[in-house]
């Protein structure tokens, strides 16, 4: 592992390239990163910077004043380098120890707490880049720990461990990229320890991200024709009403206003362009305006040749939609799904399949599958709808819909396996088999394969999304609220099922008034998603209003009349038992049968 340097705080001193010289020197290496920095940073950046530059400094000042140096303070990382073990040892718990006492005066408690991971080993220089397998294993180690703990391993036998750390043996663990299992040791503040579960606050979602689950209102404008020629205005028509025809077959996703309709309707964006021709050639521009402001979000040129392109208005209007999606709901993920398209009819299965499986109902997932299979008898090797294919399977396991749970998963292995076969590192490819190596039990390959996908689109919703949906599976609940508050604000317009999964890790964990929050927020914008009804009945009846939470139930078997309670249970949401249990008796408690 290569560490680069970055922008230090002022008094931090300047690290040349010579600091290691020689071909390689034996040394401590300690790691620090703050606990959902970038969590705190999507709620407030002002606040969020103040205390990561007030918390690094004094672990920073810890580190230097038991003779260690700090080489790169990259954001929310700290990498230094001591002479031997015990001083860096020393000086995580010293650093805690002043941490706390900081914790304990600030008006922010349950923000700023750091993790450390430590290692001994050879680290090699050349320039300003650092290089060591200790540099890695200290690295592994502080990703394991949890706020206010330090995770260390060699030499501990030998060491005088400061008397106040209480120190755990671990045992030896297989670490992400490291040859040989590592012995590894837990060291924790008593009072620290203390201090952590006493001052556990509630999740709070921002006001901004849930308005987002707000879908966008479009409103499509004729295209202006430049040179009044009949063939650019036949184009331009027919291009808008092209793009009016899928947009109009992803109704969960999109709502389009008509312009010529008698009753002027709020819209959120305004899609326009123009058309100018000469001869055969056609230069078509488009942009997308924001209501609110008069921004210009997006606008692109196309230009075609209508002899030699004779489905270029399908293929102009596929990209014109791609580019909202991009901009309004999806982000990077639509890169994905366009590229791995060679029919563009495909392409509109695999939207429409989308939409329909979004609707998270037992006939929607039904007709999704169908859409699915359809793009891939026009595209076989579509990749993105083999996995979309494979994840309907592995949902319909989740969801207790599966007639046979053996059969389903044995579906998805299969599509995972053909995928594998045309791209094994594609995001999507990823993705589905960290959820294949869950239904496995192989958690550690699951985290693995998810956490790759998500590097290679950090900035998609979807994926990151159902990142916090693998780890509410795994019961790692804290974890997936992070992830799904993550993906809502990747999202101009974000879908209901990642809100609607963030409810249900928030009633896992206990916040019970903040489910409903984000329950009723996504309801007023997507009144029959069913998922968000089942929640809102439970979250009311756990504070005690058995009346209102029975009218939501209501409305749950309205919307889906075969839904039962035994159902959730079989669909294994919660991976610890009494959390299913008590989630079952509440919705027997609210009359679901």
């Amino acid at each position: 592992m290569a560490a680069r340097s970055s922008m230090r705080d002022d008094d931090l001193p300047e690290i040349s390239g010579e600091y290691l010289s020689g071909i390689g020197r034996k040394l401590t290496v300690l790691t620090a990163d703050l606990v959902a920095y970038s969590e705190l940073m999507h709620r407030d950046v002002s606040t969020g910077i103040a205390v990561l530059r007030k918390t690094r400094s004094i672990l920073s000042n810890c580190i230097r004043r038991k003779s260690g140096q700090v080489l790169q303070t990259p954001g929310d990382f700290v990498l230094s380098t001591f002479e031997n073990f015990g001083e860096a040892l020393e000086a995580a718990a010293w650093a805690q120890e002043r941490l706390l006492e900081h914790h304990k005066k600030s008006q922010i408690p349950n923000a700023g707490h750091w993790k450390i991971g430590i290692a001994h080993g050879e680290i090699y220089a050349i320039g300003d880049d650092l290089f060591g397998n200790a540099i890695n294993v200290a690295a592994r180690l502080q990703a394991l720990a949890a706020p206010g703990e330090i995770y260390f391993t060699d030499g501990f036998e030998n060491l005088a461990v400061p008397a106040n750390l209480i120190v755990e043996d671990l045992g030896t663990k297989k670490l992400k990229n490291i040859d040989r299992p590592i012995p590894v040791h837990r060291a924790i503040l008593a009072d620290y320890d203390a201090f952590i579960r006493q001052s556990e606050t509630k999740h709070s979602t921002s006001p901004k991200l849930l308005k987002r689950l707000r879908k966008p209102v479009l409103r499509l404008e004729s295209f202006s024709n430049i040179n009044r020629t009949r063939k650019g205005a036949l184009f331009g028509e027919a291009l808008v009403e092209e793009v009016r025809l899928i947009l109009s077959r992803l109704g969960n996703t999109v709502t389009v206003t008509d312009p010529a309709g008698q009753v002027p309707v709020p819209h959120d964006y305004v899609l326009s362009g123009a058309v100018q021709g000469r001869g055969p050639f056609l230069r078509i521009i488009a942009r997308l305006v924001s209501s609110a402001d008069g921004t210009t979000v997006w606008t692109d040129r196309f230009e075609c040749d209508l002899n030699h392109s004779f489905d270029v208005q399908d293929q102009i209007s596929q990209e014109i939609v791609s580019a909202l999606q991009l901009h309004l709901t999806d982000g990077e993920q639509v890169r994905l799904w366009r590229r791995g398209a060679k029919s563009g009819k495909a392409w509109e299965l695999f939207q429409m399949a989308r939409d329909m499986e979004r609707r998270f109902t037992r006939q929607g997932h039904e007709k999704a599958k169908e859409l699915y299979r359809e793009a891939l008898k026009l595209d076989p090797g579509y990749l993105s709808a083999s996995v979309a294919l494979a994840f309907c399977y592995l949902d319909e396991v989740r969801l207790g819909w599966s007639r046979n749970s053996e059969t389903s998963i044995s579906e998805a292995e299969s599509l995972c396996q053909a995928v594998n076969r045309i791209a094994p590192d594609h995001p999507d490819a990823c993705g589905l088999q960290g959820f294949l190596h869950y239904f496995q039990d192989r958690w550690p390959e699951a985290e693995d394969a998810m956490q790759k996908a998500v590097d290679l689109v950090p900035y998609s919703p979807e994926m990151v999304g159902y990142q916090g949906a693998l780890r509410d599976l795994m019961g790692k609940h804290d974890a997936a609220i992070t992830s799904y508050t993550r993906a809502l604000s990747l999202s101009a317009h974000a879908p209901a099922w990642i809100a609607s999964n963030l409810g249900l890790s928030c009633l896992a964990v206990g916040d019970v008034e903040e489910a409903e929050r984000i329950y009723r927020e996504v309801l007023q914008h997507h009144p029959g998603y069913v998922r968000a009804w089942i929640g809102l009945s439970v979250a009311l009846n756990r504070q005690g209003r058995q009346r209102d939470g029975a009218e939501a139930a209501a409305t749950v078997l309205l919307l889906d009349p075969a839904f039962t309670a035994a159902e959730w249970a079989r669909s294994g949401p919660f991976r610890d038992k009494a959390l299913s249990d008590q989630f079952v008796a509440d919705l027997r408690a609210v009359g679901i049968p």
